[in-house]
């Protein structure tokens, strides 16, 4: 617990670290124009202004990279976890799959809001594992776990808030297991799937909060 605890501390200082240098950034453009050109202070405050996205976009990038990065080096695959039937909680898979699924939501709970796009979000699982359909929204604040074990068809609709769990405790052990949503499902605000469930036909809704 301890080195988990550590593990996330300085995690979280990473990510704070990458945040204000997009910022800084900004700000360093902005006194080398105010105080290196002729622009004066109008113009350095529009170059800053205007290459401000740039930093916001950068600050994006790296930060799912950053995410992709420890899924991949901590995990890998999913499935591998799932394969090995019930996991103690004592065990040293347990304590990878925790760090990763902590390091992987520090990371991007706070970033893909910030773009807001259905398709980053979206493009971004996919390159964690997830199988999602074309045309399928999901909101940027959607809490999905252990996504290699996640199947989501065409035309879905999954609204702000709602989680997607592909992993239960029981017996003293962590079990994975994988979710199926059909094409044209909707899956309201704050509604919650559990692991192992596979929704048996299309145009199926589920309500807030259930």
């Amino acid at each position: 617990m301890l080195l988990q605890y550590f593990i996330f501390i300085y995690f979280k200082y990473i990510v704070l670290i990458l945040t204000l240098s997009a910022f800084y950034a900004n700000g360093v453009v902005f006194w080398k124009f105010f105080y290196d050109s002729d622009l004066g202070k109008g113009g350095a405050i529009g170059i800053s202004f205007a290459i401000f996205p740039l930093s916001i976009l950068t600050l994006v990038l790296l930060s799912l990279t950053l995410g992709l990065a420890i899924k991949w080096t901590v995990i890998g695959d999913f499935k591998r976890f799932q394969s090995k039937g019930l996991m103690s909680v004592d065990s040293w898979k347990v304590f990878r799959w925790l760090i990763a699924n902590q390091l992987i939501h520090t990371v991007s709970t706070p970033i893909l809001p910030l773009i807001d796009e259905f398709w980053l979000t979206a493009a971004f699982w996919k390159m964690m594992g997830a199988k999602i359909g074309t045309n399928t929204r999901i909101d940027p604040d959607v809490l999905l776990f252990e996504v290699d074990l996640l199947e989501i068809g065409d035309n879905c609709r999954i609204e702000e808030e709602a989680t997607l769990l592909c992993h239960r405790f029981n017996d003293g052990g962590l079990k994975l297991e994988r979710i199926v949503i059909p094409s044209n499902s909707y899956i309201q605000n704050r509604a919650v799937i559990f692991p192992g469930s596979e929704v048996s036909e299309e145009h199926v809704t589920m309500l807030p909060l259930t």
